[in-house]
């Protein structure tokens, strides 16, 4: 679930270890040295700090963890029955809410990550199984450089950018009650964790189905809560119902159209500033899948482009620093604190272009490339990332039409 899925996983099998079994501060303290030592070594003193920090909170080593006293699966009882009816409502933000049944209790809704994303459902079901749902945030929006793509692609981006784990199994899709879906599964040390991704009005959702390696106990749960699901619009009146989409099916491979390739129609995008104006115009290969998709306060994702399951480019914008010129910024790659890894693949070169002088780097995230142009113009910061597996240099061309297309119009 994006990038802090090692740090859930640890952080569930504390809950998990130090809720049913007494565990001392050498076990804890020993748990909480394997986090740290997962940290990405190129993450800056300041942000390390903190992320230790976080990790100290999570893992007291006396007491008991966060959420290890929440209410249970009672021992014994079948963890693939569903018995409550759970109401997740919609955000003043416009997420849109639901309706599903859940095998027991969930815990109160964490809150929100520094990315947007929620984890507004997590069911405890025992001998180290969950069942989670998580709101990863707007669609297209990006964070430390890394887009948050549709439904259909981020099972194929997870397993390229994948930290700590190995796919298991294919990229399925499945039809159901919450939409179209694409589901995969994957395994982190010995817990394996099967993602049901799907989208709604624009925001990105994922079932998480948590258990040990080998526990089939709780196979097909994770359809038959998607099974139940009604969406709540955000928009509806307290206490309206709202219809399914899609009747439940069975998963199936994607076909030939859903494994995507660089488009060949090109198309002339308009690109709108924070207030919705028109700032720029440029040719790309298709229709944005997502714009005007605003991030923390003062940025938004002017566009995000999709070319294939594992490419794509994205227009970003956010403050400009005074004191950091675009050139020193693409000196000094963003690291995610549990990774992927970032690793420059070549100096930062400047070249002129329609849009301005810009300064461009290519940098090799995990297993994909990431060839990333920015210039700062009256106060903000434009980056054009083009996201690309190794096998999809074509995709350059892309982000160098987009480039000699620009034009301003502010």
């Amino acid at each position: 679930m994006r990038e802090a899925l090692p740090v859930v996983l640890l952080v569930l099998g504390a809950v998990y270890v130090l809720a049913y079994l007494p565990a001392g501060p050498l076990f804890r303290w020993r748990l909480r040295r394997r986090m740290v030592r997962m940290l990405d070594p190129g993450l800056p003193p300041l942000e390390r700090e903190r992320a230790v920090e976080a990790v100290r909170r999570a893992i007291p080593l006396r007491g008991r963890v966060a959420g290890a006293d929440v209410e249970r699966l009672p021992a014994r009882a079948d963890p693939t029955e569903l018995r409550v009816r759970a109401t997740v409502p919609p955000t003043p933000d416009g997420c849109p809410g639901f309706r599903v049944w859940l095998p027991w209790h969930s815990s109160p809704p964490a809150d929100a990550g520094s990315d947007g994303s929620r984890q507004v459902v997590t069911v405890h079901l025992g001998s180290g199984r969950a069942l989670l749902v998580v709101v990863l945030g707007r669609v297209g929006r990006v964070d430390t450089g890394t887009v948050l793509a549709a439904a259909a692609d981020r099972p194929a981006l997870g397993r390229a950018l994948g930290v700590h784990t190995h796919p298991v199994g294919e990229v399925l899709r499945a039809a159901t009650a919450a939409g179209a879906a694409w589901r995969h599964t994957f395994g982190a040390g010995s817990t394996v964790v099967t993602d049901t991704h799907v989208d709604r009005d624009g925001w990105a959702f994922v079932v998480g189905l948590v258990r040990r390696d080998g526990d089939h106990v709780v196979d097909g749960l994770d359809d038959a809560v998607l099974a139940t699901w009604e969406w709540i619009p955000a928009d509806a009146p307290a206490g309206d119902p709202a219809a399914a989409d899609a009747s439940a099916a069975g998963p199936s491979r994607p076909g030939p159209a859903e494994a995507g390739a660089v488009p060949a129609a090109p198309v002339e995008v308009v690109l709108a500033d924070e207030t919705g104006s028109t700032a720029a115009r440029c040719r790309v290969p298709c229709a944005p899948t997502a714009a005007g998709v605003p991030g923390s306060p003062g940025t938004w994702t002017a566009a995000y482009v999709r070319l294939s399951p594992t490419a794509s480019l994205v227009v970003a914008v956010h403050p400009a620093d005074p004191g950091v010129p675009p050139r020193d910024a693409l000196a000094v790659p963003e690291v995610v604190a549990w990774g992927p890894g970032v690793t420059p693949t070549g100096d930062v070169r400047e070249r002129a272009v329609a849009a301005g002088t810009v300064a461009t780097r290519t940098l090799q995230v995990a297993g994909l490339a990431r060839t990333e142009a920015r210039l700062d113009r009256r106060g903000r910061t434009w980056r054009w990332l083009l996201t690309y597996a190794p096998d999809e240099t074509a995709a350059l061309g892309v982000l160098e039409d987009a480039l000699r297309t620009w034009r301003w119009e502010d």
